[in-house]
């Protein structure tokens, strides 16, 4: 099995039981005569800041607390089928979130963001990669991608087909697949890859990679972020406070600072 890949079995199940551990340690903690427990947003790993961020913002002005679990869609989504006590849900593609509505998890859901896929290499660019085309070259030995099954690296494999480069470049040995987008960019990060596919959001945290490229929307589905309100969250009313906060100007002014772009509202509810 390629080093880079982690078991998905693993992920679930051992984050499931930390995630579990964190919530019960969390109420637990609460000062005394605090009547309110801290809401939980699972949200995908490309999200971190802005979520955390946004979550600062409505503490201080509401004084419930929130609880940021960030991590792949794919996993989050699991997370929350097998019992995980998540609020909100921030799903980086349609897909994920519409398994969590099929599975009977979701109250309300609405396309909230949106981001672009890009290319990035190390500041030094020893292999010189400029282009997609250029992940061809013997110079360039590992290029990061997400895991096949978080929207991330779907995305990347839908433009890499469409660019027929997918199949040449797996032939090659050249993909490394991370848990999520963050663990993609960080291989770039430390040198360990020649180049990586993420969002172009990922390259404002990370100072020591550059984009190189952007990739045509048309070469992949939308990128669509969708926010989900749990059932779990759905008869409390901080949650539901909270799902229209992350749709608030308030809140677009943290997405924009990001990079993110606000997507129409669209709402639906199962």
């Amino acid at each position: 099995m390629n080093a880079f890949m982690l078991r998905p079995r693993y992920f679930v199940w051992s984050t499931v039981a930390l995630f579990a551990l964190l919530f019960c340690a969390c109420t637990q903690q609460q000062p005394p005569g605090a009547t309110k427990e801290p809401l939980i947003v699972s949200a995908a790993a490309s999200t971190k800041e802005i979520m955390e961020a946004v979550a600062t913002q409505f503490q201080s002005e509401t004084g419930t607390e929130v609880k940021v679990n960030v991590g792949p869609s794919s996993g989050l989504a699991a997370q929350i089928e097998a019992g995980a006590p998540a609020d909100l849900f921030l799903s980086a593609n349609q897909q994920w979130a519409d398994e969590v509505l099929k599975a009977g998890y979701a109250d309300a859901m609405t396309r909230l963001l949106t981001n672009q896929l890009v290319l990035v290499v190390p500041n030094a660019n020893l292999a010189g990669v400029k282009q997609p085309q250029d992940l061809l070259s013997a110079k360039v030995k590992k290029i990061a991608l997400a895991g096949e099954k978080v929207p991330a690296g779907i995305y990347a494999d839908q433009a890499l087909t469409k660019l027929d480069l997918l199949k040449p470049l797996t032939d090659m040995g050249k993909i490394v697949r991370g848990q999520d987008v963050r663990t993609a960019l960080t291989y770039v990060e430390r040198g360990e890859a020649e180049a990586g596919i993420v969002y172009s959001t990922d390259v404002s945290i990370a100072p020591a990679v550059t984009q190189v490229y952007q990739f045509d929307p048309k070469l992949h589905d939308e990128i669509v972020y969708m926010l989900v309100l749990l059932k779990h969250g759905s008869q409390n009313p901080a949650a539901k406070q909270l799902f229209e906060f992350l749709q608030s100007p308030k809140a677009d002014a943290v997405y924009t600072k990001f990079g993110f772009s606000r997507l129409p509202d669209s709402r639906s509810a199962p």
